[in-house]
């Protein structure tokens, strides 16, 4: 068993991040594989992620009865779960979000996937347009991102959708 953790650095209020991350509706919004979100009961949402026929679907439980800072989060069928933390930054609006992942599987090399690990806001690339394509999820595994990968893609894209979202208000 691997945990992945990751963490980034967002520049609006941690109340603002927390309430944008447990609403499943705004899924789509950062996390491109993701194509629809829909709840089915309390704390249990169905997750469509691709289109068409090819699209899949998974039965997701968020658990937000701890502190108003903590999600926890589990994919039914699979064995990935994990927690999502929102704690305040070096500012009242700043924040800062780590995700752990616990995929249940070996990387092919643990201290490759070590490496990736990040100082909060410590990602390469254009902000918040790194790809992330719509098969991350459910190509061939051979073709996924690793998730050490697919986590930072995934926070890079929350915390462009976020800032963005930040200043149109």
């Amino acid at each position: 068993m691997v945990v992945h953790t990751r963490s980034v650095h967002i520049a609006a209020s941690d109340d603002r991040v927390y309430l944008t991350l447990v609403d499943p509706a705004c899924l789509p919004g950062y996390f491109p594989p993701v194509t629809e979100a829909r709840a089915v009961a309390q704390g249990s949402w169905e997750i469509v992620v691709g289109a068409g026929a090819s699209a899949a679907r998974a039965l997701v439980t968020l658990d937000t009865d701890g502190p108003a800072t903590r999600i926890d989060w589990a994919v039914h069928g699979i064995p990935h779960r994990g927690t999502v933390v929102v704690r305040g930054g070096p500012s009242e609006v700043d924040s800062i979000v780590t995700v752990s992942v616990d995929d249940d599987e070996d990387p092919p090399d643990l201290d490759a996937e070590l490496a990736q690990t990040h100082d909060a806001g410590d990602f390469g690339g254009s902000h918040g347009r790194t790809a992330l394509p719509v098969d991350a999820l459910t190509g061939a595994a051979e073709h996924r991102p690793a998730t050490g990968d697919l986590l930072e893609r995934a926070l890079d894209h929350l915390r462009a959708y976020v800032e963005s979202r930040a200043d149109s208000h």
